[in-house]
Formats: C-alpha cells, sequence, structure tokens
C-alpha cells in the first residue's frame, strides 16, 4: 500500500513537473509572436535634404487594412495570393499612394514632404508572405512560427535641407518603433506623430 501510494505521488510530480513545463513554454513561445509582428522603420540621411526610410512590416496586415479592411483577413490573404500580375500590380499601386498620402514631414515652414518611391518585395516574395500568414493562422496560439518582418523602402526628397522636422505615419503602420542614429521612438494611434532632429 505504501509503495502504490508513492508510485502514485513520483507519478503526480512527473505529471506536474510536465504540466509546468508545457505551461511555461507554451507562454514564452506565445509572447514571442507579439514581438516578432512589430513594424519597425529606421531613418537615414542620404543627402541634406533627402532621408530613406527602410521599414521591417508585417505586410499582409498593413496591405489588409490598406487596400481591403471590408474582407476578413483570411479572405484577403487568400484572394490576394492568387490574384495575376496585372491586378496585384495595379493594388500595389493603390498602397503606394494610399501610403504617400498620409506618410509625410512636415518642415519647419509647414511644407509636407511625403514620403514616395515606396519599394515592396518581388510580386513571388509578396505571394510567399500571404500564403505563410495563411498556415500560420491555421497554427495554435503557442505555436514558435511567425511572419518574418518584409523589407519595404521609401523616401522624402525636400527642396530645403531635412533637420528638425515633424515625422507623420499612417495609422496601417501602428504600433511602429523608430530608429534614427541619435533616438528611438514609437509611433501608435495614441502618439501618431513626432519631432525628429536628423543628424
Amino acid at each position: 500500500m505504501t509503495i502504490g501510494k508513492l508510485n502514485l505521488l513520483k507519478n503526480a510530480a512527473a505529471l506536474l513537473g510536465v504540466a509546468v513545463f508545457l505551461l511555461y513554454s507554451s507562454g514564452a513561445l506565445a509572447q514571442a509572436p507579439q514581438v516578432a509582428h512589430y513594424n519597425s522603420l529606421e531613418l537615414k540621411r542620404e543627402s541634406a535634404t533627402s532621408v530613406q526610410f527602410a521599414f521591417a512590416l508585417n505586410l499582409p496586415q498593413v496591405l489588409h487594412q490598406l487596400l481591403a479592411p471590408q474582407l476578413t483577413y483570411p479572405v484577403f490573404l487568400q484572394s490576394y495570393a492568387d490574384m495575376p500580375d496585372p491586378a496585384l500590380d495595379r493594388e500595389l499601386a493603390k498602397a503606394s499612394a494610399a501610403l504617400s498620402a498620409k506618410a509625410y514631414f512636415t518642415l519647419p515652414s509647414g511644407v509636407k514632404a511625403n514620403l514616395k518611391q515606396w519599394q515592396f518585395p518581388d510580386k513571388q516574395a509578396l505571394r510567399d508572405s500571404f500564403k505563410i500568414s495563411q498556415m500560420l493562422l491555421n497554427m495554435p496560439p503557442s505555436a514558435a512560427s511567425h511572419l518574418d518582418p518584409v523589407q519595404v523602402l521609401a523616401q522624402v526628397q525636400a527642396k530645403t535641407p531635412i533637420n528638425r522636422v515633424q515625422l507623420q505615419l499612417p495609422p496601417s503602420l501602428y504600433p511602429i518603433v523608430v530608429s534614427l542614429p541619435n533616438d528611438k521612438f514609437w509611433l501608435t494611434e495614441q502618439i501618431p506623430m513626432a519631432i525628429v532632429e536628423l543628424p
């Protein structure tokens, strides 16, 4: 009887250990994708009047908000993954125009310098990101896999030197962490703009 109870206690302890390990693992893994999905931006001066924007984005989510928020996310991913090249080119042109309209520097003079020359990944890489996002939707929330950020480039050109300016980005990119050579900050729906000084 004592040996039986001892075995039960050992089994219970082993099960408890496994349960604690699984809870810890799934909790840690569940947090990882959240960090991985934050959008980010790095600003690099190209000349006195030109700044490059290097974004790392969860591009399927951004494009969903920009182009077809009326669709559910799974329907959007499927329809855009299957879209022929000419139609996808038109959609990316729309996305560029929508981003440019709401992404800009405001210079001290009050003039707005909009982000232009948006460079998205090639269409096959974009389709791959839609398909991977589809697969991730079918995985358990605790899965360690996540969509790697996609690089998107843009540029601001002004007629006067860009030094101390106000930056505003479209809500579809929030939350986004912005990195400068001498600073780092977040833009969110609650903090949609910031004053930046470019060295």
